[in-house]
């Protein structure tokens, strides 16, 4: 599959966190891939709100002010929350708990959602649902080197 500067990537709260307190690792490098352009990132609120209740209990203080300052340097499209029923439908595959964060991403029509929770990726992935679950780092490796402009990304 190729991959250019129109592919969605939803990122699951997980992946916003690791953003925030690891700037050189794979979430950061590929939200600051969507910032320069290259790639195009979706989140719903709610993921957006998790990110920021996980910073604030996890990470040290300042963290949050990067938090803020990544959302608001990467262009994101914010997917309105999908409905219950709708949420419902994934909960038999992900659980309550990831069941809205799946709806967002396939409600957005993201072929990618990019979560560090290996849990999440294999029951998306074994579900035979539209969008695959990768890891940053799987992403790079196995999707990322497949973009139209990959010579410059690196």
């Amino acid at each position: 599959m190729t991959v250019g500067p129109t592919t969605l990537l939803f990122f699951d709260a997980s992946c916003l966190i690791a953003a925030t307190g690891s700037p050189s690792g794979g979430s950061a490098f590929l939200l600051s891939v969507c910032a320069r352009g290259l790639l195009r990132a979706a989140v719903s609120q709610a993921v957006l709100l998790e990110a920021e209740r996980n910073i604030r209990l996890k990470l040290p203080p300042d963290a949050l002010g990067v938090y803020r300052r990544l959302i608001v340097l990467t262009p994101m499209t914010i997917v309105a929350l999908p409905s219950k029923a709708d949420q419902r439908r994934y909960r038999t595959i992900v659980g309550e708990k990831d069941e809205h964060v799946v709806a967002a991403a396939i409600s957005a029509g993201a072929p990618f959602l990019l979560t560090l929770d290996t849990r999440l990726q294999k029951s998306v992935n074994e579900a035979n649902l539209p969008i695959q679950a990768l890891s940053p780092a799987a992403f790079i490796k196995t999707v990322l080197i497949h973009h139209v402009d990959y010579p410059s990304i690196r």
